[in-house]
């Protein structure tokens, strides 16, 4: 027996010892997956939540939530050892002259009377519990900080009202007897990223609208395309004047479809507004993201929940309801596939309460994470900032795939069952650069279903051609991690 057979039967006895199948494979459908790295789509930015509207308060003790505990939902939301590793933060930037009830604080409460005249800005040091948060998870890895305004302060608004709709006043079409206010409501969301940054707190991306298509009773603006094209020529002068490194965002639209309705007011005339942006976002509320916006910049699933369902924290799959973990799953993948996003933010990451509405539920001093948690985090771990979006084919109509490959070479296929059976699974990775397939012999799969969390299992072995044979679990999600 040569020396290099030995070296090879010696390699696969020990792999052979450390892999095994996920499961039996006895008397499955069968499916294949094919990944190719050579193939390649948008830069992922991350997947995150925000605790705007005092939520940051629920995670730092405000209903009985203990110092141990206060932490261990940091761990799980920002830590990558420890949880599910958000890369996004999405801070709300405040517009009321109170903290009463859930309402955020503007750091300018009261009208200087115009918009020329001097401001007076204040600064709490807490905004509503996201300052301290959001230092918080800086320190546990946080890569992106986002910085929205749902609304301008009221007085900067035709209806003198942060609530109910209403334009800010000098955008195209709206008036205000006290005169144009888009510069000094640039210069005030300058002046809070200032704040967050003199007090330690990067911001990275800033944006002025969110869901401008609504006439909310709480904090929200109205616009249009044409509209938040006039305020974002002035803002990004505004940052740039103030020698920030900022991104701006815009805008926020309700669903996937108003957002597109946007964009051609953003794209129109000689100085395109879309230029100034560096990322495009929109909500997932009245249109799904399943297509890809129509702009050559990123873009963001930055809200989506259940809103409406019924409070589902411990269930992966039941009958598909819209706050269960399978049905988050496949929106997840959906956005990222299909519509071809950087970002995919829930609408809160934890909060007091019994709704669907957040991803972790906190009830006192105990903490629930719901399968939606679960399901984002087999996302968030795995397909870092950073990783690009790969070819990912799956040959059965209920399984569906996504890979990602990491700045550090590491390969994430996400594995989606729709199925009510299990399925024998072939898996095959192609590799630009590392001769056409994967360096080590295993691959390891992190399993979320009715049973399991984000579960670690034994990894699987690579078969003599080149493939990983596999079981995928019905009604599961599957992440297999190669490198």
């Amino acid at each position: 027996m040569s020396g290099s057979v030995l070296r090879r039967l010696v390699f696969l006895v020990v792999a052979t010892r450390e892999c095994s199948a996920l499961v039996g494979r006895t008397s499955l459908p069968s499916a294949r997956i094919s990944v190719d790295t050579s193939i390649t789509y948008q830069e992922v930015d991350g997947l995150g939540a925000s605790q705007a509207f005092q939520r940051a308060e629920d995670v730092l003790g405000k209903y009985g939530l203990s110092p141990a505990h206060q932490a261990e939902v940091l761990d799980l939301l920002y830590s990558l050892d420890k949880g599910a590793g958000f890369a996004i933060l999405r801070n709300g930037i405040g517009s009321s002259n109170s903290s009463t009830s859930n309402l955020m604080n503007s750091i300018e409460p009261l009208s200087p009377g115009s918009p020329h005249t001097q401001p007076n800005y204040t600064w709490d040091g807490y905004d509503s519990g996201q300052f301290p948060l959001a230092q918080q998870a800086e320190a546990r890895g946080l890569r992106t900080l986002y910085g929205n305004a749902w609304s301008a302060p009221g007085y900067m608004k035709t209806n003198d009202d942060e609530n109910n709709g209403g334009y800010l006043c000098g955008v195209a079409g709206e008036h205000c007897v006290s005169g144009d206010w888009k510069q000094a409501y640039a210069d005030y969301l300058v002046q809070w990223v200032k704040f967050y940054e003199e007090h330690g707190a990067k911001v990275s991306h800033l944006g002025f609208l969110n869901e401008p298509q609504f006439a909310a009773t709480y904090a929200g603006m109205l616009s249009n395309g044409t509209q938040a094209a006039d305020f974002i020529r002035v803002l990004a002068k505004t940052i740039q004047k103030a020698r920030l490194d900022l991104a701006i965002t815009c805008c926020d639209g309700i669903g996937w479809d108003d957002q597109e309705a946007m964009m051609a007011g953003l794209q129109a005339g000689p100085d395109p507004a879309e230029q100034y942006l560096t990322v495009v976002t929109g909500h997932g509320y009245d249109s799904a993201p399943t297509y890809p916006l129509s702009t050559t910049k990123k873009t963001w699933l930055s809200e989506w929940a259940d809103l409406d369902g019924d409070y589902t924290p411990g269930v992966f799959y039941d009958v598909d309801g819209p706050g269960e973990g399978l049905r988050w799953a496949r929106n997840v993948q959906a956005a990222f596939v299909q519509a071809n996003v950087s970002g995919f933010l829930y609408w809160i990451g934890a909060e007091n309460s019994t709704t669907n509405s957040a991803l972790i539920n906190l009830l006192g001093d105990e903490i629930v994470p719901s399968k939606r948690f679960w399901s984002l985090a087999q996302f968030s771990k795995f397909a870092r900032p950073g990783a690009r979006r790969v070819e990912a084919h799956s040959s059965a109509s209920l399984l569906y795939a996504s890979a990602f490959r990491n700045t550090d070479g590491t390969i994430a296929t996400q594995v989606i069952n729709n199925a009510t059976t299990a399925y024998a699974v072939t898996l095959a990775v192609a590799v630009e650069g590392g001769g056409g397939k994967l360096h080590s012999n295993c691959v390891v799969p992190y399993l979320t279903d009715n049973a399991h969390n984000l579960t670690a299992l034994a990894p699987v072995v690579l078969a003599r051609d080149g493939t990983f044979q596999t079981t995928v679990p019905a009604r599961s999600l599957v992440t297999f991690v190669s490198s």
